[in-house]
């Protein structure tokens, strides 16, 4: 497994927005008051940027990021670093550096209509309104943060430090064993991304009768066929049995639309029954 240092890199990706509220304690008192309660049995949040779309818009698409940034990777450390197939990176870099952009520009259109968005708030919030609340665009501004990092594998033939040769030895050995075990927990996600979509796929084909009140979505078909590219980088161990699940899932889903699936139970059923053969010929 030490050749995983040649064929993939570790990547960081961390990214931080302006959380725009602002527990009103006040309006906690007031309404435990009113409703016989103790004020510690509830937690009231003021919307600073109600009414404008501006904020949301930042925050959905740091969401859209962080889960396409997992879907591109795979688990490595509790530091925030996960595993990035080299054959898979250049791909990876160019939607990153496109996200990155459109989240500086909404980052900047926030700055420009911040004045606007505090004005609409104070329609919205009435006597709740606070102009203390809304401290300096420059101040805000410093809350939104966009880090990318990217760093090698580490191998333990890469230690330069001065210990006996013994205690290099063992210290080399206790890295490799670190990295290798790393490494199964990665392969392991590889796994469990296939099986959920196996699952899925047998239980919505398990329909009977007529399919037309049970909602299909061209996703049914095109989610499976995107992971098969994807576990075809993401097989960093080279696991010939993952290689020949992944291959057989993109042989039955390669050619169908969602129309087949809703309109033609024969091709459900077949679907199911293949689908079932890969679950329990495989070990998970």
């Amino acid at each position: 497994m030490s050749a995983i240092a040649n064929s993939a890199v570790l990547v960081k990706l961390n990214i931080s927005v302006w959380g725009a509220s602002k527990r009103n304690k006040d309006l906690e008192n007031e309404v435990a008051k009113g409703k016989n309660a103790d004020p510690r049995a509830m937690r009231m949040y003021d919307n600073l940027m109600v009414g404008s779309a501006g904020h949301k818009d930042i925050q959905k698409h740091a969401a859209n990021v962080r889960l396409w940034h997992s879907a591109m990777t795979l688990p490595w450390d509790d530091k925030g670093y996960r595993l990035c197939p080299t054959s898979l990176f250049i791909d990876y870099k160019a939607q990153h550096n496109g996200k990155h952009q459109e989240f500086d520009r909404l980052v900047k259109t926030f700055e420009n209509k911040y004045a606007t968005y505090r004005e609409v708030a104070r329609e919205y919030r009435g006597d709740i309104f606070n102009e203390e609340d809304y401290p300096p665009v420059e101040q805000i501004l410093n809350k939104y943060a966009w880090g990318f990092v990217v760093a090698p594998v580490p191998a333990s033939g890469h230690l330069c430090i001065d210990l006996p040769e013994q205690e290099m030895q063992e210290l080399r050995a206790a890295c490799d064993g670190e990295v290798e075990r790393k490494i199964r927990e990665a392969v392991k996600e590889n796994e469990r991304r296939l099986r959920k979509q196996l699952d899925q796929i047998s239980a919505k084909c398990a329909v009977q009768g007529d399919a037309d009140d049970k909602r299909w979505h061209d996703t049914f078909v095109s989610n499976p066929l995107e992971l098969c590219r994807m576990l075809k980088h993401m097989n960093v161990t080279n696991d010939p049995k993952l290689e020949e699940a992944r291959k057989k899932l993109e042989e039955i889903m390669e050619g169908k639309t969602k129309d087949m699936f809703k309109d033609q139970p024969e091709v459900r059923d077949e679907v199911k029954k293949e689908v079932d053969e890969i679950i329990k010929t495989y070990e998970w």
